[in-house]
């Protein structure tokens, strides 16, 4: 997998990202034998996924583990367009996910790194949202991406505190739903990727984020975002 597909699966994961490493996500819709779910996005951040969720075994809320299959598409304002093809293993433990590439002799390989639920999105925030200004507290956390990329180093995202705005009824993949605006800042740090063998500079993104997390579906469905006046926005389009 080169740097792009990983940036894409990086800015991806911010996109809808929650308040912390909740393992709600074994509890997820899409959690199950045959699962699937599919994200689009449009604007700066023009990214997107359909994710396929097999040989599910959930040994509880907390702990479970699944084949995710599928593809990944990026682009980043102002860098070449492109496509990745997913297949990982995903074993979730203690609110903490960890990644196996499948080789091709069927055998499985750890992926070096992990990537904490903060930043996968698709998932809940760790604690019911009950009122207007209700806070999650700010969080400063990295991914550590597969050796195989080019990119370099650990990849630092911090988000402002989170604040709960007044609930309004959406409209969604799985239909309307009533959904609470979660609103803070974020801020992916700068980082060093390489197309095709150039090495390109990815600047510092500061974004203004909302949220919107629906609690009948204990998930984050859409999240709108805002950096330099221009705006992104990435939804679960597919449930199922």
């Amino acid at each position: 997998m080169k740097a792009g597909p990983i940036l894409a699966l990086v800015a991806m994961a911010a996109a809808i990202a929650p308040s912390s490493a909740s393992a709600a996500v074994c509890g997820a819709p899409f959690m199950h034998e045959g699962g699937y779910t599919e994200l689009q996005g449009s604007g700066a951040l023009r990214l997107g996924a359909s994710l396929n969720f097999t040989q599910v075994n959930k040994v509880s809320e907390q702990e479970c583990e699944a084949r995710v299959t599928g593809a990944a598409t990026y682009g980043l304002a102002g860098l070449p367009e492109g496509q990745s093809e997913l297949d990982y293993f995903m074993t979730v433990r203690d609110g903490h996910a960890a990644f196996e590439r499948r080789e091709a002799d069927g055998s499985r390989r750890p992926v070096e790194g992990k990537f904490d639920l903060r930043m996968l999105g698709l998932f809940t925030y760790d604690q019911p949202v009950t009122r207007v200004g209700q806070t999650f507290p700010e969080m400063k956390f990295q991914i550590n991406v597969d050796r195989k990329a080019a990119q370099t180093g650990p990849i630092g995202v911090h988000t402002g505190v989170k604040r709960a705005g007044e609930p309004q009824v959406i409209s969604t993949a799985a239909g309307e739903q009533q959904c609470w605006p979660i609103q803070y800042t974020r801020t992916i740090d700068s980082v060093q990727a390489s197309f095709s063998g150039i090495v390109l500079p990815i600047p510092e993104m500061v974004s203004t984020v909302t949220d919107w997390y629906c609690p009948e579906l204990n998930m984050v469905m859409k999240q709108e975002s805002q950096q330099s006046g221009l705006t992104s926005v990435v939804e679960v389009t597919e449930l199922r």
